[in-house]
């Protein structure tokens, strides 16, 4: 592995000028070594003032990307040159040329730190053509990227097979998609020159523009882990999907509050068969463990080599830990719902004898289990009532709606009702709600409100589910790390995401 870490290059998403200036001092203040002006990105009339740019707090790379690479920038080599002559004029420290688009004018361009040349293959590219591409000389005391789109599995069986050694080439090889965080993840062991990062993110919901590439990993996290010395671990939320979890925003500030260097990442699988083959080439490259979500429980308690008790009496896993040849299985979704129904209780919001549970997947199994360790007389109803039958019975529960006039102080919402996409509710919350109940929702920050709208119209009290995410979270950091995160650092991670 190479002792160096890569230059931290965080790509800017600024359409303005002065919008850019202000990124720039957030990526200096964040740890960025430059900062990427994506020419293609500016407004109308906004590259006439480039120059106001400089002189800069950081060095900067001038990027025009085309369309057909991904990019909001022309195709044609005419207006390609035109630009990107008039960038070089300009003090910036690179530029980065598409290969296949501007060979006629790379010859006169010299910028100080040279050219970063940038080939982007389709996703059907084969590992023949990747391993002649990687090999092709860089520009002179410049760099050579290539970037594809790449599945988790892809990146492991087609991609890695294909790279040089570590350091053997001015190089890097960046992916697109699910598996986007993970090259970057690994730039230092691969031995990468330069890597991009996005600007750094707050918390769910907080005001200010997005990564301009998704899996870009925000610059202050992935500084903190680069920096490490020797090895650091890599942690991950796995799922489908998974861009929308707030959990790497959760484990980054725990672990940097903590002093502990690592990496949480997201990654999003495809299949069963993806997941489960992945696990052991991601532990061999430097996993401690993963957060398992909607729809791979399941399949995380099946693959699992060692149970714990809490995976145990759920019969699924939302925590895998990696340890030597073993992958062991818990469920720190049991200690957030049981943390939280003490709560509940002691603050006279649920009297502690009955709840209804909506749903029949992991959320679900989760709340029964809780409701049977604590004692308290559990309803489950679920819109596939077979299947919700059945599980209602292993754990001991009720199936279908309360008998009429009979509505429960505490409905818990283990479906996936509120996120995009998901469709509404399909159990009517008029036949379980009434005056004084309450509703805890275990999707946090729903896309749809209407959950939350219908429960209020109801008399209810409503309640997200980003306290049990917090709950959640943080029983998994004690698993990998020994110890929870301070009562003051969950208490401000709840206050973050409300």
């Amino acid at each position: 592995m190479s002792e160096r870490s890569p230059r931290l290059v965080v790509t800017l998403p600024g359409r303005s000028v002065g919008d850019l200036r202000g990124e720039i001092e957030l990526a200096r203040g964040a740890g960025a070594d430059a900062a990427e002006v994506r020419l293609d990105r500016l407004a109308e009339g906004e590259s006439d003032r480039l120059a106001e740019l400089f002189p800069s707090p950081l060095p900067l790379l001038a990027t025009l990307r085309s369309t057909a690479e991904g990019g909001e920038g022309p195709d044609d080599a005419g207006p390609r040159a035109a630009r990107l002559m008039a960038a070089a004029t300009l003090p910036f420290d690179w530029i980065d040329v598409e290969v296949d688009r501007d060979r006629e004018i790379e010859g006169h361009l010299s910028p100080p730190r040279g050219l970063i040349a940038s080939t982007h293959l389709p996703g059907g590219a084969d590992p023949e053509e990747l391993a002649r591409r990687v090999r092709e000389p860089p520009p002179a005391g410049g760099v050579r990227k290539i970037v594809l789109p790449a599945s988790v599995g892809g990146l492991f069986a087609r991609v890695l097979p294909s790279l040089p050694p570590a350091g053997e080439l001015p190089l890097v090889v960046l992916t697109t998609g699910a598996s986007a965080p993970l090259l970057r993840a690994w730039s230092r062991r691969l031995g990468w020159p330069i890597v991009f990062a996005s600007l750094p993110q707050g918390p769910p919901g907080a005001r200010g523009a997005g990564p301009v590439e998704p899996g870009q990993i925000p610059v202050d996290r992935l500084r903190w882990f680069l920096d490490a010395e020797g090895e650091a671990p890599l942690l991950g939320i796995a799922g489908h999907p998974v861009a929308h979890s707030a959990s790497p925003y959760l484990h980054g500030r725990w672990m940097h509050a903590a002093r502990r260097r690592g990496l949480y990442v997201p990654l999003d699988f495809a299949s069963d068969e993806e997941f489960v083959d992945s696990l052991r080439p991601l532990a061999e490259r430097g996993f401690r463990g993963l957060n398992v979500t909607h729809p791979y429980k399941e399949t995380a308690f099946a693959a699992a080599s060692r149970v714990g008790r809490g995976a145990e009496a759920c019969g699924v896993a939302n925590c895998l830990t990696f340890r030597g040849e073993e992958v062991e299985a818990e469920n720190t979704d049991l200690v957030a719902i049981l943390r939280r129904l003490d709560e509940l209780r002691e603050q006279s919001r649920w009297n502690g004898r009955t709840m209804t549970v909506l749903g029949a997947g992991g959320a679900a199994r989760a709340s029964l289990a809780a409701a049977r360790e604590l004692g308290v007389t559990a309803r489950l109803w679920a819109r596939q009532a077979e299947s919700g039958r059945d599980l209602a019975k292993s754990f001991g529960a009720e199936f279908g709606p309360p008998p009429v006039r009979e509505t429960p102080d505490l409905v818990v919402q283990a479906t996936e009702a509120g996120r995009a996409g998901a469709g509404p509710l399909a159990i009517p919350l008029s036949q379980l709600v009434g005056r004084g109940a309450h509703v805890l929702d275990w999707v946090y920050r729903p896309d749809d409100p209407s959950v939350r709208t219908e429960a209020e119209r109801l008399g209810a009290t409503y309640e997200d589910g980003w306290r049990l995410l917090v709950y959640q979270a943080a029983a998994s950091f004690a698993v990998w790390w020994g110890a929870e995160p301070s009562a003051d650092e969950v208490e401000q991670a709840i206050g973050a995401g409300s």
